[in-house]
């Protein structure tokens, strides 16, 4: 697997988004699709977790990162994600129709 860059230590006003992948597949399909994206890197520790760095400007972010969060849901075809974003936790599924055929 591919070292992604490690993310940016400074204060940029914007924290790192934590996405709970639930295996090492998931985890790197994750970083395929973020990689163009937002730096990123995985967490330490037992659990498999993804650290998106959102640019330090703007919040049109936003709109990418819940772009690149439902590809990958419907890519892995996982029910659900935790998200933790500046100390609040979200729990986000993928479009309806995914889920009704899985």
């Amino acid at each position: 697997m591919t070292q992604a860059p490690e993310l940016p230590t400074r204060s940029t006003g914007v924290k790192p988004i934590e996405i709970f992948a639930p295996d090492r597949r998931s985890t790197e399909l994750l970083l395929l699709y973020a990689a163009p994206l937002f730096q990123a890197e995985i967490g330490p520790g037992f659990v498999w977790i993804v650290k998106l760095q959102p640019p330090p400007t703007g919040a049109g972010w936003v709109v990418d990162f819940l772009s690149l969060v439902q590809r990958w849901l419907e890519s892995a075809r996982l029910p659900w994600v935790n998200i933790v974003y500046d100390g609040h936790r979200y729990l986000i599924r993928p479009s309806t129709e995914i889920v009704q055929s899985a």
